[in-house]
């Protein structure tokens, strides 16, 4: 079996060969140090369509065996190897927000096409009874740690782990006990939701180190989005997705010292959020320890983000199919013709993410990259 899987990988180190690669750690590098980048601005396509038709983000939600997910991860990494990118090719285990939760226990529904956990608690004093569980032996943490073991050994160590999706400390808050519940009891008992947030903090760190196990210490601490690099040791990333409801009021209380202990335990933090959240930009901005920000830009809008942030932290953004507050949707050539004169322009330590429009193939994705490139250049 392993044959099949070490040809796959031999095939990817002669397409992605170690100048290429050196050539995109380089700007990548670069740029988590808050530094220009050596020639060009580092950008990464992201969700690029395979022929398969498997959505590589969701093979572990589908819970396909682990040799077939295997196989058409190592698939999707030869299919967008035309592309002039800087993607450095690894494999991600997936997204799966139950990832903590259901080591206690808690059950996942499937709705939108996603695995979503079921609230475990009904108020938040009853975090003063949980009990840290085993993530080696429960839920899908065991699970993942068990994908991840599998990845080394049929790729013989030869490509690198990304880390899953697991949310962050308030997200995983709002996964055991339900997002408008949490909000409620910041109110009615905040010392029982600082209990819990501490808890669930206490969960990140350890897993994050389990994670880093099984993958022998070569895992990529990054899953926003789960095609960067990411330097092993730079810092670690996470979800905050509600960064976008809850309020500037409570924010600074009840998310940004727990990102804070993130951040001092692994050298520096990158949040992810998805939606609108420009009210906690401010609050977010002053997190210490902020390596990065994931956002997208029709959501979110980059303006404020530069004119916040500048080149303190570096900038994964991004475009989507969403839109909030009637910010513009770009088409992936419209956004390559907006973004790198923009990163310029501002001086930003900034990582472009590409998304793929609609119905494009791996092909066109190319020629969009080939376009990209000259534009992504410093003179």
């Amino acid at each position: 079996m392993n044959d099949k899987y070490l040809g796959a990988v031999a095939e990817i180190e002669r397409r992605y060969p170690p100048e290429r690669i050196a050539r995109s750690r380089a700007r990548l590098a670069a740029t988590w140090d808050l530094q220009r980048p050596p020639d060009a601005i580092p950008f990464i396509f992201v969700g690029v369509p395979d022929d398969n038709g498997v959505d590589g983000n969701a093979l572990a939600e589908v819970r396909y065996p682990h040799d077939e997910q295997l196989s058409y991860l190592l698939e999707g990494i030869l299919n967008r190897a035309p592309i002039d990118d800087d993607y450095i090719p690894s494999l991600s285990p997936g997204c799966r927000q139950g990832l903590l939760p259901t080591a206690y226990g808690a059950r996942e529904e499937f709705s939108s096409d996603h695995l979503w956990p079921v609230p475990l608690l009904e108020s938040a004093e009853q975090a003063y009874e949980l009990r840290h569980p085993d993530f080696t032996r429960q839920g899908v943490a065991a699970e993942f740690l068990e994908l991840i073991r599998f990845f080394r050994r049929a790729t013989g160590g030869r490509i690198a782990i990304q880390m899953p999706d697991m949310q962050g400390p308030l997200d995983q808050a709002g996964n055991m006990l339900g997002v408008e519940r949490l909000m409620v009891e910041m109110y009615d008992h905040p010392a029982a939701v600082h209990h819990l947030l501490d808890h669930m903090t206490d969960d990140f760190i350890t897993y994050m180190h389990l994670l880093e196990e099984a993958s022998d210490h070569t895992l990529i601490p990054i899953h926003c989005m789960p095609t960067v690099w990411l330097p092993p040791g730079k810092g670690m990333a996470l979800s905050e997705d509600l960064l976008a409801v809850i309020s500037r009021r409570l924010y600074p209380t009840f998310g940004v010292p727990y990102n804070e202990r993130v951040a001092a335990e692994f050298g520096g933090v990158v949040i992810h959020s998805c939606g609108s959240w420009e009210h906690n930009l401010a609050a977010l901005a002053r997190t210490r320890g902020l390596l990065g920000v994931n956002f997208g830009v029709s959501e979110t809008p980059l303006e404020r983000v530069a004119a916040e942030i500048g080149n303190r932290a570096v900038i994964l953004a991004h475009h989507s199919l969403v839109t909030c507050n009637c910010l513009r949707r770009y088409t992936v050539r419209e956004y390559v013709d907006f973004v790198f004169d923009f990163v310029r322009a501002h001086d930003l330590r900034a990582i472009v993410l590409l998304v793929p429009d609609e119905g494009m193939t791996a092909a066109e994705c190319a020629e969009v990259a080939r376009i990209a490139r000259e534009r992504a250049a410093l003179v």
